[in-house]
């Protein structure tokens, strides 16, 4: 029997509309108990004005009515929030495929308890170092390593579905492959699929704080990690060895990106954006309903175009270039700037394209 991927099935039950919301990213609080060195949304924390209740409940439903399958808590650390098993209870209860994100130390008694009688579709969990010194160098917390792992076997036990994930840091770059060899030595594989993933790439912080692209590593460094393992190589590989792909829109066009048309991310304080790292075509949830942001105000960028004579506007490598306009405003404050690390990326991918 021919495997399919969910997405693909959720999409030809929708109508085959070619917009609509099928995953949500819903950043409960930007609040953390860590105080990792890369975070992206340090300096935004706020509780006072974090939507309440009552205000993310209302959200849920009017993204429910609008075909939302998918919705991923994470933050900061969602489960921060004092509210958030009555707001992970009720996602669930209208039947949304909830997705958790946290650094796994607040996992406590009662939490697991309730996963477990009402599990999510899984828990990722960043884990950045398999040694307290590199794991707490990144985090800036300590005893951290240790509530993590703790919480890690907690999760083991209760039988949830863990995944682990980790940031690829300059602090950590010798210990990347060696935390996969825990996964897979911990959680085991099902079908040949195992529970790890890696983020090979760094932004700056949404206030533009440029402090976490310090911890980049090269394209080089890049290399030389994914050659470390062979699962990961062989996916490298076949992202490298894939068509260029064609994003069916004229040069002159700003956005080139089409993951709007199916996802879109609510921040802390009711700010609907189509992208986690760009303010512009936003809408205020708590004036405006989601269905008009969504259906109305996101398509308004399809209409943007270059002002300028960037180097990136016509530029052969953009289609596997990391630059968008919301990175590049976020490192540039410009986002039709070049950005010099992914220039970088493209150009030593494009080599390896064409051996």
């Amino acid at each position: 029997m021919k495997e399919i991927s969910s997405d693909y099935f959720y999409g030809r039950l929708h109508n085959k509309k070619k917009q609509y919301p099928l995953n949500g990213q819903i950043e409960l609080t930007y609040r953390c108990n860590l105080n990792c060195i890369h975070c992206y949304c340090k300096g935004l924390e706020d509780k006072d004005k974090e939507l309440n209740t009552l205000q993310w409940k209302k959200i849920f439903d009017e993204v429910q009515r609008e075909g939302c399958l998918y919705l991923c808590f994470t933050g900061g650390d969602p489960l921060l929030r004092e509210d958030f098993l009555e707001l992970y209870s009720y996602a669930k209860k209208k039947c949304f495929i909830v997705i958790i994100f946290t650094n796994g130390q607040l996992l406590n008694g009662e939490i697991l308890s309730y996963l477990a009688k009402s599990p999510p579709f899984s828990i990722e969990i960043t884990l950045n170092g398999i040694t307290k010194e590199t794991y707490e160098a990144i985090t800036q917390v300590k005893d951290s390593f240790f509530r993590v792992m703790e919480n890690i076997k907690k999760i083991k036990e209760k039988k949830l579905p863990l995944i682990l994930r980790s940031n690829c840091l300059k602090q950590n770059k010798d210990e990347i492959v060696k935390i996969k060899a825990f996964v897979d030595a911990f959680l085991g594989r099902k079908n040949g699929k195992y529970y790890f993933k890696y983020d090979p790439m760094i932004y700056p912080r949404l206030n533009q704080d440029k402090t976490p692209t310090n911890f980049r590593l090269s394209f080089k460094e890049l290399l030389d990690l994914r050659r470390q393992d062979a699962d990961i190589w062989r996916e490298y590989q076949r992202g490298i060895d894939a068509d260029f792909p064609d994003l069916g829109r004229d040069k002159s066009f700003l956005y080139r990106c089409n993951a709007w048309t199916k996802q879109f991310f609510i921040n802390p304080y009711g700010r609907l954006k189509f992208c986690n790292f760009s303010e512009k075509f936003r809408v205020e949830l708590k004036n405006t309903a989601f269905k008009e942001g969504f259906y109305q105000t996101f398509p308004k960028l399809l209409d943007e175009k270059f002002k300028t004579n960037s180097k990136c506007k016509k530029c052969q490598l953009r289609p596997i270039c990391y630059h968008c306009p919301g990175r590049a405003y976020l490192e540039t404050g410009d986002e039709e700037a070049p950005v010099p690390y992914y220039c970088e990326l493209a150009r030593e991918t494009a080599k390896r394209i064409r051996l």
